[in-house]
C-alpha cells in the first residue's frame, strides 16, 4: 500500500492545493505516518492484533494540524511542513477509507477501545497484503502516478532529482 499512499496523496495535494512551493518530502512523510506507527504497533502486539491504531485516527491528523498552527512562528517553515505532514495524514485516512471504521476513526469520540482482529495479527500479514486484488489495483495505480511525476518532472536527470531532495518541490505542475 506504499505507492498507493505516496501516488495518492501526491495527486490529491497537487489537484486541490495546486501549492508549488509546497516541500513534498513532508507531505509524504505525513501520507506514510499512520503504517509506519500503527502497523509495527500492531503487529508485535498481542492486546491489539490490528494494524489500524492511534495514527489512523481523525484526532491524529487533527492533532498534528492544532500543532503545527499553535506551535509554531506564523510564516515559519516548520509550520508549512507540519501541516504538510498532518494534510498527508488526513490523505492517507481518506485513501484507506477509514471512515468505514468508526471505531477508529473517531476514536476516543466513539470509544476508548480499538477493534481487535485474529491473534496474532503478524501470522496473516502475507495474506492481507497479497491476497486482495484490490490492493494490486490501488498500488498500481498509485505507481502509475509516480512513474508520471517521474517522468514529467525530469527526475531521471540527477540535476532534478537532487533539487527534489533539496527542496521537496516539484518543478512541473502539470496534471
Amino acid at each position: 500500500m506504499i505507492f498507493w499512499h505516496l501516488g495518492g496523496a501526491l495527486f490529491l495535494f497537487r489537484w486541490i492545493f495546486r501549492d508549488p512551493e509546497a516541500d513534498m518530502r513532508f507531505l509524504l512523510l505525513g501520507a506514510l505516518i499512520p503504517d509506519l506507527i500503527d502497523m509495527p504497533v500492531g503487529t508485535l502486539s498481542a492486546r491489539y492484533s490490528s494494524g489500524e491504531l492511534w495514527f489512523h485516527t481523525l484526532a491524529a491528523a487533527g492533532l498534528t494540524l492544532v500543532a503545527g498552527i499553535v506551535f509554531t512562528n506564523r510564516r515559519g517553515i516548520w509550520r508549512k511542513r507540519l501541516v504538510a505532514v498532518a494534510i498527508g495524514m488526513f490523505f492517507h485516512l481518506l485513501l484507506d477509507g477509514m471512515w468505514t471504521s468508526t471505531d477508529v476513526f473517531l476514536w476516543p469520540f466513539a470509544g476508548w477501545e480499538f477493534p481487535t482482529g485474529p491473534t496474532p495479527y503478524w501470522s496473516g500479514l502475507w495474506q492481507r497484503a497479497f491476497g486482495d486484488p484490490v490492493r494490486w489495483v490501488q498500488a498500481g495505480a498509485g505507481l502509475a502516478y509516480l512513474a508520471w511525476i517521474w517522468r514529467i518532472a525530469r527526475l531521471s536527470d540527477p540535476v532534478q532529482r537532487v533539487q527534489l531532495l533539496k527542496t521537496g518541490r516539484i518543478d512541473d505542475h502539470r496534471f
